[in-house]
């Protein structure tokens, strides 16, 4: 007789199953909260628009806000009602955290915390919302009486509208030392940069591109440059060009400007220039 044999895995094949699992996992994770923390973000603002509503319903059908005289009770207020002004929403929100209602004479509010970088896409998603308090991820829906209430247009769109007013800006923009990517093309009265700017060549039809350019400060004639097409500065704001690894005052003079021998003037050693006939010189 033929012994039993048995088969399975070993350790290595385990190990090696254990890792390619970890890495797959590794890499889905933040792609499924981020799906998950935008289905919260959403909820998150239509729950709390239905909240905003039915007090606004309230306050018409009674003349009052619902609620104490703070209003902090609203959502049961709304909620035992008969027929309820709200129902199916209770006092914490998606991210786990307490629901707060208050109000004025003339306004309501709703106060939440959510989790950081979606505080500001929950306020983005809703009128009247704005972060109260960074730091908490604290947010406040507000709406008001006829009258009261914030124009829509304060609130700057993340997506294209066909209302141009919420594609506009029309205040300092603070990105607290983040970049800003993506950007095709900038139109803008002028710059200023404590460092180096710097322009990528992305051209890729064979015509011409625009050089490197870097304006820091002012640079020193003859001075050392790389790489060789920067532009800058010199103390006195005569401009300079980083050519042969120096900076130099003038490349080359305009067609036909120079005749032969000009004194190069202001214009360093090396400079090109052509008499009205394209013949070249070169200073010397």
């Amino acid at each position: 007789m033929r012994p039993n044999s048995q088969s399975g895995f070993s350790l290595l094949e385990l190990a090696v199953a254990i890792a390619i699992m970890a890495m797959v996992t590794a890499a889905t994770v933040p792609s499924y909260m981020e799906d998950i923390n935008e289905k919260r973000a959403n909820l998150t603002a239509q729950d709390t628009q239905s909240i905003l509503d039915a007090a606004r319903v309230f306050r018409t059908s009674t003349g009052n806000w619902p609620g104490n005289p703070s209003c902090a009770n609203a959502i049961a207020i709304l909620q035992g009602s008969t027929p309820p002004y709200l129902g199916g929403i209770g006092a914490m929100n998606k991210y786990n955290s307490p629901v707060s209602t208050s109000c004025t004479a003339a306004t309501f509010s709703v106060d939440q915390n959510i989790i950081q970088d979606w505080d500001g896409v929950v306020a983005n998603n809703l009128p009247g919302t704005t972060v109260i308090n960074a730091a908490s991820h604290l947010i406040r829906s507000t709406i008001g009486i006829p009258g009261t209430e914030a124009g829509l247009d304060d609130k700057l769109s993340r997506k294209l509208q066909a209302n141009a007013q919420l594609n506009r800006m029309e205040t300092t923009l603070l990105l607290g030392y983040n970049n800003i990517n993506e950007v095709w093309n900038l139109d803008t009265v002028s710059v200023t940069a404590s460092g180096n700017i710097a322009s990528a060549t992305l051209n890729t039809t064979g015509r011409a591109t625009v050089a490197d350019l870097a304006i820091s400060g002012s640079n020193v004639e003859t001075a050392s440059c790389s790489p060789n097409g920067l532009v800058s500065k010199s103390a006195s704001g005569s401009p300079l060009y980083c050519t042969s690894g120096r900076w130099v005052k003038q490349v080359s003079y305009n067609p036909g400007s120079v005749a032969s021998g000009q004194v190069c003037g202001d214009f360093a050693k090396g400079s090109i220039a052509f008499d009205s006939s394209g013949k070249m010189y070169v200073c010397k």
